[in-house]
């Protein structure tokens, strides 16, 4: 569940390239890992030993190709996107239903209201949204560890583990970018004021403690899994890279049930650019930092200013040329990740572990 403007709808790989030059050479030897050099897949975060059952199989693979493996069948990747889908949907409807009946009980909403078809959106439904996309990344992480057979790493990055170094240095540019962001949505949108009830604490509760968790899922759902799981069908980077990109934003976008034709745009602007921002850092980690950086601070500016049923409204008719500023942001922070990670040199393929 992407979060939009309020109103409206409102490894182990070293840090540089080794300075070694042998015997002979005239120039630095390519390191296992960086650009031109082959990189044998590290089994641990101490070593560079392959993993238990032989030699590596295939050669360096992009993110979108890494299920491209020689056990690889064309079945597994359509498994791992149906299966996700009605995952969601599976989750979405359960515990929306009894988040729901909690509502009814505490009296957050009447049984007229839900006659009407007048959904008003409570901490208790928020809460019962994000754990059913949280439970559905469970499911894609038993997939990519089961069905494609691969370690729990390569989920976060083709390094092989989740790049807390990486993930540190880009924060620090990110997130003021997004804090300056939300204040001119603030000042634009003039939201009104503060509504610091009872209700917006519980919003403020259920955001920071799950948003980050719900808008990370998205991602390893989304680009970690049905992204390979549809660039596994065609052979080569690029090919791999456009129909991963197509299948996940598409349904990225179906996800979040829009009706609008503008916010239907804007997610597939989001999942697009998300798609490119993981293929080209090589992992999970920027992507991971937009989507919670987006969601939190947008939700929270609903929450305390009362709007977030406005915020979350996504029926036809609520979108317009205005979507347009969020579309360019997102565009613009992608850009500013993407210079960030050429410039650090971040690891971009990798050998699938042998057992894959």
């Amino acid at each position: 569940m992407t979060s939009h403007p309020p109103r409206r709808p409102a490894p182990w790989q070293p840090d540089a390239p080794p300075a070694n030059v042998p015997g002979g050479s005239g120039r630095p030897a390519p390191h296992a890992g960086w650009p031109g050099a082959p990189a044998p897949y590290p089994a641990r975060s101490g070593g560079g030993l392959p993993p238990a059952g032989g030699p590596a199989t295939t050669a360096p693979l992009t993110h979108s190709e890494f299920y491209r493996t020689p056990r690889n069948r064309w079945w597994k990747g359509l498994v791992s996107i149906l299966v996700l889908g009605a995952a969601i949907m599976l989750f979405s409807i359960v515990l929306a239903l009894g988040a729901t009946l909690v509502d009814l009980l505490l009296g957050n909403t009447t049984a007229e209201e839900l006659a009407s078809g007048r959904i008003t959106l409570t901490p208790v439904l928020l809460l019962a949204t994000n754990l059913s996309l949280i439970a559905s990344a469970g499911v894609a992480v038993l997939l990519h560890r089961y069905l494609h057979r691969q370690p729990v790493g390569t989920l976060h990055s083709v390094a092989g583990r989740f790049r807390r170094d990486w993930l540190a240095r880009v924060s620090v540019v990110v997130v003021p970018l997004f804090l300056a962001y939300v204040a001119v949505v603030v000042l634009i949108e003039g939201p009104g004021p503060l509504a610091l009830d009872a209700t917006a604490w519980a919003f403020f509760a259920v955001v920071l403690l799950t948003t980050p968790l719900q808008a990370a899922s998205e991602e390893y759902i989304f680009r970690g899994v049905i992204q390979r799981a549809a660039g596994s069908w065609v052979p080569g980077a690029v090919p791999a890279l456009v129909l991963g990109t197509l299948v996940s934003a598409v349904m990225f976008s179906i996800a979040h049930f829009a009706t609008d034709g503008w916010l239907i745009a804007y997610y597939l602007v989001f999942g697009i650019a998300m798609s490119l921002l993981t293929q080209i850092t090589g992992g999970l980690e920027a992507a991971v930092l937009v989507h919670a950086a987006n969601n939190v601070l947008l939700f929270l500016v609903s929450a305390a200013t009362g709007m977030m049923t406005e915020g979350m409204d996504r029926s036809a008719g609520v979108g317009g040329p205005f979507m347009l500023g969020p579309m360019l942001v997102i565009a613009a922070f992608t850009t500013v990740m993407i210079l960030l990670a050429r410039r650090r040199g971040l690891q971009r393929r990798a050998v699938p572990p042998a057992t894959a």
